[in-house]
């Protein structure tokens, strides 16, 4: 079974339709931070959390099947993340963080992350190729750049397999 972390925004909400709709429903987690609950198909499991929260994390690994993530949950605006860092690197990277930490005790073997062109920065090509430069020139950047750091050191610590898309 499949978790989608931010099933209830724009990005996660289609991705649920479309598994809904190959025969997939999968348990959606948000909190609605800038998601809307009519945006959660019905036959999608919901429930409201944040996966900030272990507690939260843990009561869906051990009361679900969850073989994999997908993990849209994120802070997403560039021009607030400027405005406002802190919030981006809690909501993001502590995210990011408790949501390894709850897979890797759980036994979850995957996970899809929607990560962002922003961490280019400014690229020097468009469209950019995926092993340009790395360079974010804003918080909401950096923290995806961080986020897929993370992945990139914890996977083979616990054996976390992930994909980043961008």
């Amino acid at each position: 079974m499949i978790l989608v972390c931010g099933g209830a925004g724009y990005v996660g909400s289609h991705m649920v339709r479309a598994l809904v709709e190959n025969g997939e429903p999968p348990v959606v987690i948000d909190n609605f931070r800038t998601g809307y609950r009519a945006a959660v198909h019905p036959d999608a499991l919901f429930l409201r959390g944040d996966i900030r929260d272990r507690a939260a994390l843990d009561a869906v690994f051990t009361n679900n099947a969850i073989d994999t993530v997908i993990h849209f949950a994120a802070s997403t605006q560039v021009g607030e993340s400027v405005l406002k860092p802190l919030e981006y690197f809690n909501n993001n990277v502590m995210g990011m963080q408790v949501l390894l930490e709850a897979m890797a005790a759980h036994g979850i073997g995957m996970l899809v992350f929607s990560s962002s062109a922003a961490v280019y920065g400014d690229p020097d090509a468009v469209p950019i190729p995926e092993d340009a430069t790395i360079a974010p020139t804003s918080p909401y950047g950096e923290t995806k750049r961080m986020m897929e750091e993370m992945m990139r050191w914890v996977g083979p610590a616990t054996g976390i397999r992930y994909v980043s898309l961008r």
